[in-house]
């Protein structure tokens, strides 16, 4: 049998750990008396808490039960706000992220394929004999109002290989029909060449 000395301090320090335990729970926790037209919601709210934390601190059945005016609740100690759970307003991240997809459409619009008429002609014939600085086999002639003197096209022909071209010149034909391109050949090649429909794109 145990002395009485070593009982009486085990029940003191019992009886001080309990006493800690409800000190503890009085002071995280305070009692609330239901009023007419309360919801959980609302309580939980107005004492800076969770509907969660009440019902899980009044055994209550959800979030959902039936509170009666006068009932009393045992509300849990101040909640600190979830941030992550609030609505988030537009900030200047967010409105740059939704303008970028406008910047690559723009972008893909700019660089994408064109398809256009392409017939083929020989600047040296096209002259009438009369002289040309335009070189054979070099460049393009087009609609300058489209593309002007100096663009860079690339050309994709319907046996699938590209060239790049330089637009130097413009045709009778191609300054009235924006959508027809005149392409640099011998006169031989131009023959043979005829009326294609062509894959364009501008890379420069």
């Amino acid at each position: 049998m145990l002395p009485k000395s070593i009982v009486s301090r085990s029940l003191v320090m019992f009886g001080t750990l309990i006493g800690l335990g409800f000190a503890t729970i009085s002071a995280s926790a305070k009692e609330y008396t239901v009023k007419s037209g309360d919801s959980l919601w609302s309580i939980a709210k107005n004492n800076n808490t969770t509907t969660k934390a009440i019902v899980d601190a009044n055994s209550l059945s959800s979030a959902k039960a039936v509170i009666l005016p006068n009932q009393k609740l045992t509300l849990p100690s101040a909640v600190k706000a979830d941030k992550s759970s609030r609505i988030k307003p537009l900030t200047e991240n967010t409105s740059n992220t939704n303008s970028k997809p406008k910047q690559t459409a723009t972008k893909t619009a700019t660089s994408g394929w064109t398809t256009m008429v392409a017939t083929a002609y020989d600047p040296q014939v096209a002259a009438g004999g009369q002289g040309t600085s335009i070189p054979t086999g070099t460049g393009v002639a087009a609609a300058l109002d489209r593309y002007p003197k100096g663009t860079q096209l690339e050309i994709k022909f319907q046996d699938g290989h590209t060239e790049n071209r330089v637009v130097n010149d413009t045709g009778t034909f191609t300054y009235s029909n924006p959508n027809q391109l005149d392409i640099s050949m011998t006169n031989s090649e131009a023959m043979q060449f005829g009326r294609q429909s062509v894959q364009v794109r501008v890379i420069g």
